[in-house]
């Protein structure tokens, strides 16, 4: 499915410190290539322009990477709201935005397609990936619905109460927006009160406060949105045999 109007930009500026490693997490391998190499295909394979947001200091880690992909640098962490403010030039020349997040290998090309069938036959504003999962090791945000199963909010781990805690629908941080929705509520995110990081997932909650259209692509297998953060996950993500 060609998608020359969109835009995938991918969140890689993470340290990683779990994976201890002396290479960037993104590029730690796993069945043989590098763990963001298998998001960017599918990206690829769809027809759809790149850009990956690193730390500056992994510049020459990435130096000979895919050389159809852009570099966009986040010099500081501040969130993943703030990495994609960093892209906010690239943003404004493409109808449709992908923001997704590096680490989850499993995510194919058919996924990706799905995605943006659902996303333009609803014209929703916002279109996200969930699934519920059957583990709830996964410190992921969470899905609240109403009772006619519409999406009422999206509530980071850190900031759930344990009634929401208990919700088994995630959110693995995989978006895809219209462009002008994105533009208009990046630029006005606020730190979290906590951490002082600027989280894109508060969009979500100010889209649906707006009465705009957020819809969801719920995946049957939820270890497709799986992220990984360590040596073990990473075992564990070749023992699955998705890839």
């Amino acid at each position: 499915m060609n998608q020359s109007s969109s835009l995938a930009i991918v969140l890689a500026a993470g340290k990683g410190t779990r994976m201890n490693q002396k290479i960037p997490k993104p590029l730690v391998p796993i069945s043989g290539n590098p763990i963001i190499s298998w998001i960017v295909k599918s990206f690829a394979d769809n027809d759809i322009d790149t850009a990956i947001v690193i730390n500056p200091k992994d510049k020459k880690s990435f130096k000979s990477f895919d050389k159809n992909v852009k570099l966009v640098f986040q010099e500081k962490q501040k969130g993943t709201g703030h990495a994609v403010l960093q892209a906010l030039e690239l943003i404004s020349t493409y109808k449709y935005i992908y923001v997704f997040v590096g680490d989850s290998p499993f995510i194919g090309a058919d996924i990706i397609s799905d995605l943006y069938k659902e996303h333009t036959k609803s014209n929703s504003d916002v279109t996200i990936l969930t699934s519920v999962f059957n583990n709830k090791k996964f410190p992921y945000a969470r899905i609240i619905r109403n009772s006619k199963k519409d999406i009422i909010k999206v509530v980071e781990e850190l900031s759930a109460n344990e009634k929401e805690k208990q919700v088994d629908e995630l959110f693995g941080s995989h978006y895809l927006f219209k462009s002008k929705i994105l533009i208009k509520y990046l630029t006005q995110l606020k730190p979290n009160k906590i951490n002082g990081e600027v989280y894109l997932t508060d969009i979500l909650n100010e889209v649906i406060a707006d009465d705009l259209n957020v819809k969801s692509l719920k995946i049957t297998d939820w270890r497709k949105l799986v992220g990984l953060n360590s040596m073990e996950d990473i075992e564990w993500a070749e023992s699955q045999k998705i890839l």
